[in-house]
């Protein structure tokens, strides 16, 4: 019996690892969790409620092929907090933050923290899970469009709908 314990255990284990998405998988590799995750019917109820802030952190040339409806460029790279300031945001705003999957936005939720913001929350899946469940993007004209930016072809596996453009 004392062996049949660590032997189920073990067994257990295996079976969740299996059991995770792909995108699950990248994201434990990758992220450390300190920026809560948000699901995506989560998000876009509060999206439809106009009563969040919904943040970019991708590269400009990927935010102009597509965003969700109303989020503001916040960048990667580009990420600048006099233009987050800027925007005049009460600390306690609802803030989404996303890219392509969940990484980069975690790295900006945490600079945002640093700022005073408290009320971060990270896209899980990003913008490709959004995208996978069909939910609506814009390109730079506001106009709706099926374009997804994949990152590269690495990323891009994880869009599971249409094809990625780079």
């Amino acid at each position: 019996m004392k062996r049949l314990i660590p032997l189920l255990s073990i067994i257990m284990i295996t079976l969740s690892a299996w059991s995770q998405s792909p995108i699950d998988k990248a994201l434990k590799r990758y992220n450390t969790g300190i920026i809560p995750y948000i699901q995506t019917n989560t998000a876009v109820q509060w999206h439809q409620k106009d009563s969040v802030l919904f943040l970019d952190t991708r590269a400009l040339k990927e935010y102009e092929v597509s965003h969700i409806p109303g989020a503001r460029f916040a960048g990667y790279d580009e990420f600048d907090p006099r233009k987050i300031n800027a925007l005049n945001i009460d600390k306690s705003t609802p803030i989404v933050v996303y890219c392509s999957i969940g990484v980069r936005s975690e790295q900006i939720g945490i600079k945002l923290k640093a700022l005073g913001y408290n009320n971060i929350f990270n896209l899980y899946g990003g913008i490709f899970q959004w995208y996978n469940q069909s939910n609506p993007v814009v390109d730079s004209q506001n106009k709706p469009t099926l374009a997804l930016h994949g990152y590269d072809k690495n990323w891009a596996k994880y869009v599971e709908k249409g094809t990625p453009t780079f």
